[in-house]
């Protein structure tokens, strides 16, 4: 489980940097290791929503676990109100970031067509952007309270 999270932090690190270098890219007109902006954010999006998807399997993995190891007696029913409380918080949270990051992926196919003004791109991708770093300190407490709820779960005890 530990590692399984540590692959998670480390894909959302990586995510922050493409997202970064795409943005940069698109507003300075630069190619990322001989990628357009345009060839650059479609790799980004494609690490970006398994990234995403990843950390929310992780969640509605040990959410399961922990909901099994309630229902056999490990743990207080408190604690499966907490994880529901925290998936309320960080789901929405994780399908908003995809929404924006993908609109503003999107909407790069307007840009290069001549369909919409740059200004509108950039807007998006400001959005998406701050809601990225606001989706990362949400995942970041979220990952604590779910390792918190885990460790209050009681081991079974061995029969005497």
């Amino acid at each position: 489980m530990y590692i399984f999270m540590m692959i998670c932090y480390v894909l959302m690190l990586v995510n922050l940097v493409n997202l970064t270098l795409t943005g940069a890219s698109g507003y300075w007109h630069f190619d990322i290791l001989g990628a357009s902006h345009t060839r650059f954010a479609l790799f980004m999006i494609l690490i970006f929503t398994i990234t995403e998807t990843v950390v929310m399997y992780f969640f509605i993995s040990t959410g399961k676990a922990i909901k099994s190891a309630i229902e056999s007696g490990l743990g207080k029913d408190g604690l499966w109100s907490r994880e529901r409380q925290l998936k309320m918080r960080l789901f929405p949270q994780l399908m908003l970031t995809i929404l924006l990051v993908g609109g503003w992926f999107i909407h790069i196919g307007a840009i290069e067509n001549q369909m919409s003004p740059v200004w509108v791109h950039h807007l998006i991708f400001a959005l998406a952007y701050m809601h990225h770093f606001w989706s990362l300190m949400i995942k970041n407490d979220s990952f604590k309270e779910q390792l918190s709820i885990i460790a209050e779960l009681e081991p079974e005890q061995e029969p005497a």
